[in-house]
């Protein structure tokens, strides 16, 4: 039972709570995206953008809980544009790291069929598949 609540209000935590880890308050950041994502990882999951999400999971930042809902928009819309390209947050999800993928097999399928479904959509939009093959073989 403790599980359905929690699947109903995670999504209105920030990663921050969810991953209960605070990053501490910098005057200056090195980087602009640094800083960025700093910021991001205040928000609540449900309220970031797609840039949001295509920065913090290019980043590999809070991957189990951003990845899934990139799933959703990308299910609304396969070439769903962040603040580059159509298919810019697809390709920031096709380049997730290898280890996260057979961690999360379930997520992996998910995405795997995703892509498969709209695969010619994906070919018009010239994004590049080169990680699907890979994670095909996954088990």
């Amino acid at each position: 039972m403790r599980k359905n609540k929690f699947d109903k209000v995670w999504k209105q935590k920030s990663l921050e709570v969810l991953e209960n880890n605070k990053w501490s308050d910098e005057k200056e950041y090195p980087t602009e995206l640094i800083k960025r994502c700093h910021e991001y990882r205040k928000i609540p999951v449900s309220q970031l953008t797609i840039e949001q999400l295509r920065t913090l999971i290019g980043q590999n930042l809070g991957l189990k809980y951003l990845v899934p809902i990139a799933i959703e928009f990308l299910t609304t819309d396969i070439l769903i544009e962040g603040d580059f390209y159509p298919g810019d947050l697809l390709e920031s999800v096709l380049k997730i790291d290898k280890n996260f993928w057979t961690q999360n097999l379930n997520i992996k399928e998910q995405f795997v069929d995703l892509i498969n479904l709209n695969h010619d959509k994906i070919r018009s939009g010239e994004i590049e598949l080169g990680n699907l093959e890979e994670l095909n073989n996954m088990s």
